[in-house]
């Protein structure tokens, strides 16, 4: 969080998440519990300092509950201002306001997916391919030039100026 960020070559160790830190507190706390009954009852001399730890017991679960609140608030952050996170709900969000259905894109994969297939083990026709492409992009341009900014603008604004 404060040092460098490590570099794509370094294996970076992933973050305890919340809920198994909460399990080591809940653990920790038990067994705290555990060896102060054990002590209270079998060392009678120790009663007046174990009564004065049992009531900071009680601090030290508010600390860790709210130190544990806290680390999961900063991993949550953390999640939420990652570059590609953000992409991905800009992304999604997209595609919610076009209201298209997540059941719709996966039927447009499957049916994409082998010709992508047959583009990527073919390198003569994915050339062909990208040729024709760029010819077509062109076309295009050269039309969308020719047209007068007014001309231009309320194709645009229709929606069929797509390229």
């Amino acid at each position: 969080m404060f040092g460098p960020p490590p570099s794509p070559e370094e294996e970076v160790k992933e973050l305890p998440r919340a809920r198994t830190l909460g399990v080591i507190i809940a653990t920790s706390y038990f067994v705290f519990v555990a060896i102060y009954l054990l002590l209270w009852e079998h060392v009678p001399d120790w009663q007046l300092i174990l009564n004065r730890i049992s009531w900071s017991s009680s601090d030290f679960i508010g600390l860790a509950a709210t130190g544990l609140a806290l680390y999961s608030y900063d991993l949550f952050q953390k999640y939420s201002k990652n570059k590609d996170i953000i992409y991905l709900q800009k992304f999604v969000l997209e595609l919610k306001k076009a209201g298209i259905e997540p059941s719709d894109i996966r039927s447009a994969l499957t049916a994409l997916k082998p010709l992508f297939s047959e583009v990527g083990n073919d390198p003569e026709f994915q050339a062909k391919l990208q040729g024709a492409l760029a010819r077509v992009t062109k076309e295009q341009i050269q039309r969308l030039k020719r047209l007068d900014s007014e001309e231009l603008y309320e194709l645009l604004r229709s929606g069929r100026g797509l390229l």
